[in-house]
């Protein structure tokens, strides 16, 4: 399959799941809650780092620590409060950038200067992908590719989240998805990244896109037909989800019908809807109960199938809802294998093409590359339109 037919396949299937979630509010809330961690995680693995969903989420309730770098889980946290808050790089695209970079640099490290744009260059970044916003996955796509060239693919990190804050922001200037820009004390943030809300339009998590089924490696100036067939069954997979997603959201609302008198079943219920993993003492700060009766609550869910305990033992107890329960490991209980970890050979794969890309840059940025690398962008965009017009072709047959 050419460049613009899975280029029209993964939008389609981006739209798809768009349109359910402007549909159910709700619904959205919850899935961009549960696939923020997932990316979080998934995109500090492809750096090589050893990370799980579980790990990050654990240090966030409990600050229990796990077998994980606790360095790794740190940039992890970071990255999560950008994915969730991606910021409006269309209108501020050098505060946005700044920082997503600032999020995306290792704990204990700092950027080489060298590699550091300049801020005249994080405009053209956003506008290489700007001029494409009616095509939300090439517009994050090529702003991504422009930010590699131009930094000399220093932060594979920083492309992913650049990737998703053009793409969200894309949706938004199509008029569908709704604004989500939001100033800093519009959010709470005093459980860091985890409690705040995913305030943001993206559709595709491109870590959890590359490593859902597979290992595919991020590549932003070569890589588009690879990305887009991973993408396009990562998003498969998410509409099959929002299904499961919608179940447990209505198991819920069956539950709080059945709380009586004077319970606060209901109340912890509509906290879930919106923050799917719990601790007892976070049910004890949300709702103003003692430790017996936020343990009692959480078990009439456990009893009912609406929760799942995490970490499988008697003090410092988790709980999820079982769908994101299950990609954190739950499923196969605690020590089983855990995703997004990934093996030696993989992240030698992943920091070799790092490495090789960055040999080929050195001597400075040729612009005249840089303009090669988006025609070959844009050609895939014609593709698209090729396509249009043999399918418009044979509906007119059809009649």
């Amino acid at each position: 399959m050419d460049v613009g037919s899975l280029l029209l396949s993964a939008e389609t299937q981006a739209a798809r799941v768009e349109g359910i979630l402007l549909a159910d509010p709700a619904l959205a809330a919850l899935w961009r809650m549960e696939t923020s961690l997932l990316e979080a995680a998934a995109s500090v693995g492809l750096e090589g780092e050893r990370i799980s969903t579980q790990g990050m989420v654990l240090r966030l309730t409990s600050g229990t620590a796990m077998e994980e770098d606790a360095r790794a889980v740190e940039m992890g946290l970071k990255v999560l409060t950008v994915i969730r808050r991606t910021g409006d790089p269309f209108s501020a695209p050098i505060a946005a950038l700044r920082r997503i970079e600032a999020a995306a640099t290792p704990i204990g490290q700092t950027r080489d200067e060298g590699d550091r744009l300049e801020d005249a260059e994080l405009p053209l970044v956003v506008e290489a992908g700007r001029t494409w916003s009616h095509v939300p996955i090439l517009a994050g796509w090529r702003a991504a590719a422009s930010y590699a060239f131009r930094s000399r693919r220093s932060s594979p990190v920083a492309e992913r989240l650049i990737f998703m804050a053009v793409e969200g922001a894309a949706r938004h200037v199509q008029g569908l998805s709704p604004d989500r820009r939001v100033g800093r004390d519009e959010l709470d943030e005093r459980a860091g990244g985890l409690m705040m809300p995913a305030v943001a339009g993206w559709i595709v998590p491109p870590s959890v896109s590359l490593t859902r089924t597979g290992f595919r490696v991020w590549s932003p100036m070569t890589g588009l037909a690879t990305f887009l067939e991973a993408a396009t069954r990562s998003l498969s997979h998410d509409l099959g989800h929002l299904g499961t997603l919608r179940h447990e959201l209505a198991r819920l609302t069956a539950m709080t019908s059945s709380a009586h008198g004077r319970s606060r079943l209901s109340d912890l219920i509509a906290h879930l809807k919106t923050q799917p993993v719990i601790s007892s003492a976070m049910v004890m700060d949300h709702l103003g109960v003692t430790r017996r009766t936020a343990l009692s609550l959480i078990g009439e869910l456990v009893d009912a199938g609406c929760l799942s305990n995490l970490t499988a033992r008697s003090i410092s107890r988790i709980w999820a809802l079982p769908s994101l329960a299950a990609p954190m490991g739950h499923a196969g209980g605690v020590g089983a294998v855990r995703r997004g970890i990934f093996a030696g050979s993989e992240r030698s794969s992943e920091r070799l093409t790092s490495i090789g890309a960055l040999e080929r840059m050195k001597g400075g940025r040729d612009e005249g590359q840089l303009d090669r690398i988006m025609a070959d962008l844009d050609a895939a965009m014609s593709g698209v339109n090729d396509v249009v017009r043999r399918a418009g072709g044979r509906e007119r047959k059809d009649e």
